[in-house]
């Protein structure tokens, strides 16, 4: 929708205007006419420039009805610099985003609710939610607003990554349970917000992860820790790779889930402004100072499987934050610190990737991440990218994992 400047202003006052999604950092703004208003800028759209109003309103304003010194201002920002959703608008980006929104909250709708059977089957755009309790609509659209913006998320990442329901299904799956005790009878792990579970091409959620609780037969919403949707969000990107996941090493399976939970998300939009400061948080959450971390030796991170990344989970005390964060951290560097620090070279690893088989990710992996560095200069060139940003790294001995050798 296009309007002018005098229009808004007379929809705010009449209250016309249907709050959406919070905004980023407003500034005032300025019509040719002279009149002035509060909005943020969202980014360029042909020849208008998308706003957010304070109350969340997302407009279009043709850019020759603004000021000369906001056309000045407009020229100077970076032409990706916000994604709004549309219909259809599922492609990656060309460039890292400053964010990326709903344009909406999602519509769910009902498509089953038997309480004999305790089955309750609800969609949203992307996704199927199977729970054993009934959920009013607008209960669903509040708790699928994080699983819808973490699709489009992992959709328009410069990645490309492409995410595809898992095959046989039109969409994503997730299992909701009222019970703890259920979800743990099912796979749940103690102590998680949720898990993705491969095999039964679906994520496993409590309810008390999606902020409801049932008291009785009713529904209420809480606000859930920003740990839980972390966890949530790391959790939805592994589905959203789950065709990725055969061809790629553990560390980068659970590094790209880490680097998308560790950016701000309020109310189904993600924030790539103020990274390094989410990095120095999520380090502190991971038991590091925020400064300094000691992380996996290269070699050894690069070369663990599967199977002994899990025996860390169950079976070595505090092993697993620390092998979480130094994938978290590695995949950090290589999207915003490798190279010129746009990711190209981890972008040419996966689009090899993609085209080959998983026979293909040794020599891709040597040719696009390594890049004819030895491990020792590698070490380095990382230890130096993050004095860059703040945080003095260090390296621990290897064998840091039963079960690892430097023959693997």
């Amino acid at each position: 929708m296009r309007i002018s400047i005098g229009a808004l202003l007379y929809g705010l006052v009449c209250g016309s205007i249907i709050a959406q999604t919070q905004a980023p950092p407003s500034r005032t703004w300025t019509s040719s006419d002279g009149k002035k208003m509060e909005a943020s800028f969202l980014g360029r759209e042909g020849a208008g420039v998308k706003v957010r109003m304070t109350n969340g309103a997302v407009f279009t304003i043709p850019i020759d009805r603004l000021s000369s010194e906001d056309q000045a201002y407009v020229r100077q920002q970076p032409a990706n610099d916000m994604a709004i959703a549309k219909p259809g608008a599922l492609a990656a980006l060309k460039d890292w985003p400053r964010g990326v929104a709903l344009d909406e909250p999602p519509q769910p709708t009902v498509v089953t609710e038997d309480p004999a059977k305790k089955e309750f089957v609800y969609r949203s755009g992307h996704y199927e939610f199977r729970c054993d309790s009934k959920l009013g609509s607008n209960v669903v659209k509040e708790f699928s607003r994080i699983f819808e913006a973490t699709h489009l998320l992992n959709w328009q990442l410069p990645l490309d990554l492409k995410p595809t329901p898992e095959e046989g299904q039109e969409l994503f799956m997730a299992r909701l349970y009222t019970n703890k005790e259920d979800y743990f009878a099912n796979g749940g792990m103690t102590g998680s917000a949720g898990v993705y579970q491969r095999g039964e091409k679906a994520l496993s959620v409590p309810l008390a992860s999606l902020g409801v609780k049932m008291v009785g037969s009713r529904v209420s919403l809480e606000k859930i820790s920003d740990d839980d949707n972390a966890t949530l969000i790391h959790e939805i990107t592994h589905q959203m790779m789950n065709h990725w996941l055969p061809k790629l090493r553990t560390w980068y399976v659970e590094g790209s889930a880490e680097a998308v939970a560790m950016l701000e998300y309020q109310r189904g939009r993600f924030t790539f402004i103020g990274v390094k400061q989410r990095l120095s948080n999520y380090l502190q959450r991971r038991g590091s100072d925020g400064k300094n971390f000691t992380m996996l030796d290269p070699e050894e991170l690069f070369s663990l499987d599967g199977r002994t990344w899990s025996a860390a989970l169950a079976s070595i005390r505090g092993q697993a934050s620390q092998n979480y964060a130094s994938a978290g951290l590695m995949t950090y560097f290589f999207y915003y610190l490798d190279g010129k620090g746009d990711a190209a070279n981890i972008i040419a690893y996966l689009r090899e990737l993609e085209a080959g088989d998983r026979n293909a990710e040794p020599d891709a992996f040597k040719k696009h991440l390594l890049r004819e560095r030895s491990m020792d200069d590698f070490r380095e060139e990382v230890k130096k990218a993050f004095r860059k940003e703040g945080l003095n790294i260090t390296f621990a001995p290897m064998g840091k994992n039963e079960g690892f050798s430097q023959s693997q």
